[in-house]
């Protein structure tokens, strides 16, 4: 299946905290990779921006990213973004920070509950898997509600982590929350990410994977963003031809792509 515009939506370079990966080099994977338009989004961990200070790094990952943007241009085009994560665990600052750059795109994601750590960090076999999810759908859902980002970043982030077998693969126990989340999504215009990571780790499905890709458009939801989650020049536009080939048989026709935090539907054929 030949695309219309391969794009990446997801990627990282020096200026987060787990990753060493140059900007140049990121950029020039992607132009390798035959992608088309990049996004650099940055992590920017709302307690680690409180706590530590983010400042610089935000500073200097947007300044070149912009440096990029020309450097790049009429080759591929390179977007000035972020993941910023945890935002509801202090609006204001979160708020703050957007209102500091003038960013092309916005991913919101959650990484860990109020208080606590990454699930990186878990040791699964001593958690009670329900009750934490139970926990980590309803942030979801609040971070929803706040809704001042373009996509939703890995909507199931923490099954990446726990061992299968240990939750229900229909997401049975969630079912409900997940669904007033995806609606939520729609009725507010945000884009739901496709992110590939999943299928090169042993998860081995996107984050959501296509049953909840397929009930998002079910639900409403037009727009979703597909993103690799490269924190290494090898891995930029890794998996985006499957990401893509998902949103079409989950009933999507359109990929989402950002301008100054302004979407643009883009066939997908």
């Amino acid at each position: 299946m030949e695309f219309k515009l391969l794009v990446d939506y997801h990627t990282h370079t020096g200026f987060s905290p787990d990753s060493d990966a140059d900007m140049l080099e990121i950029c020039n994977a992607a132009e390798k990779a035959g992608i088309l338009q990049l996004a650099i989004t940055d992590h920017v961990e709302i307690p680690a921006f409180i706590q530590d200070g983010y400042d610089k790094t935000i500073d200097e990952s947007y300044k070149q990213a912009g440096e990029m943007q020309a450097a790049f241009r009429g080759r591929i085009e390179v977007l000035k973004g972020i993941e910023l994560g945890e935002p509801i665990h202090d609006l204001n600052t979160a708020e703050q920070l957007l209102k500091n750059y003038d960013f092309d795109f916005v991913l919101g994601s959650l990484h860990n509950l109020k208080d606590d750590r990454d699930f990186y960090h878990y040791d699964f076999t001593s958690v009670d898997i329900r009750s934490l999810m139970d926990r980590y759908f309803a942030e979801q859902l609040e971070m929803v509600k706040w809704g001042k980002f373009n996509s939703l970043a890995h909507l199931t982030y923490p099954f990446r982590y726990i061992p299968k077998g240990r939750y229900p693969e229909d997401y049975g126990y969630w079912r409900d929350v997940i669904d007033e989340i995806l609606r939520l999504l729609a009725v507010k215009g945000i884009a739901l990410e496709i992110n590939t990571s999943g299928l090169r780790q042993a998860l081995g499905k996107t984050m959501p994977d296509e049953f909840l890709i397929r009930r998002f458009r079910e639900l409403g939801g037009e727009m979703v963003t597909v993103g690799s989650d490269a924190h290494k020049p090898c891995d930029v536009g890794k998996n985006i031809r499957d990401g893509i080939n998902i949103a079409y048989s989950a009933g999507f026709r359109y990929i989402a792509t950002f301008k100054n935090g302004h979407p643009k539907m883009v066939p997908i054929l």
